[in-house]
């Protein structure tokens, strides 16, 4: 006896169903692009922040490093300040130095050893056959060398103060060293670095 075959009825998404499941599918995937895009961004400010701390470091090193050979070389020759008595001279604002010292062994004094560190127009710079005193040195805007990246550091401030301990026989100087800056491309991110670098060259009374 033949018997009739039960049709099965084969439903699928209803239109509304469809909607939502893209709803959600979109905003999901929002989510994720949001994250992905916000990691990215975190991580190359992150990297600009750290280049911005070595670059600043690296500029301080420097500087600590010539400070501590101020006046090194034949005696009473590779000193500065107005009366040619001192190992470094600070200029009044405090912002720039000169100091001389004999970094190539040479017998007489060069223009290369007549050097300043000056800190002009948002930008650490340096120069050498300079005269002995800062006010004048520091005065002049010619001339001067960028050692920092301007298209990358913007620098804030540069404090420069000189420590002095004498006694009947000889002067010892110090620098206390004070540099800010921050990045060109966002000013949020900003570092600041303070050190104290002796002389190594005692200035004899």
């Amino acid at each position: 006896m033949l018997t009739n075959q039960t049709e099965t009825n084969l439903s699928g998404f209803s239109l509304v169903e469809l909607l939502i499941s893209l709803l959600l599918g979109s905003i999901l995937l929002s989510m994720v692009i949001g994250l992905y895009v916000t990691g990215v961004s975190t991580g190359a400010k992150n990297l600009n922040y750290s280049r911005l701390r070595t670059d600043l470091q690296s500029i301080v090193a420097m500087i600590e490093t010539d400070i501590r050979r101020a006046g090194y070389g034949k005696e009473g020759i590779y000193l500065v300040g107005a009366n040619g008595d001192k190992s470094i001279d600070i200029n009044s604002s405090q912002d720039c130095i000169v100091y001389y010292y004999n970094h190539n062994k040479t017998e007489v004094l060069e223009s290369s050893n007549k050097m300043a560190f000056s800190f002009k127009d948002k930008a650490i710079k340096f120069k050498t056959g300079v005269g002995k005193v800062a006010d004048t040195v520091c005065a002049v805007k010619t001339g001067w060398t960028d050692i920092s990246d301007d298209q990358f550091i913007t620098i804030t401030s540069l404090k420069l103060t000189e420590n002095i301990v004498s006694n009947a026989s000889a002067t010892m100087r110090s620098v206390k060293i004070e540099l800010a800056g921050e990045l060109v491309s966002d000013n949020a991110y900003a570092h600041s670095i303070a050190t104290q670098v002796h002389v190594r060259n005692l200035d004899f009374n």
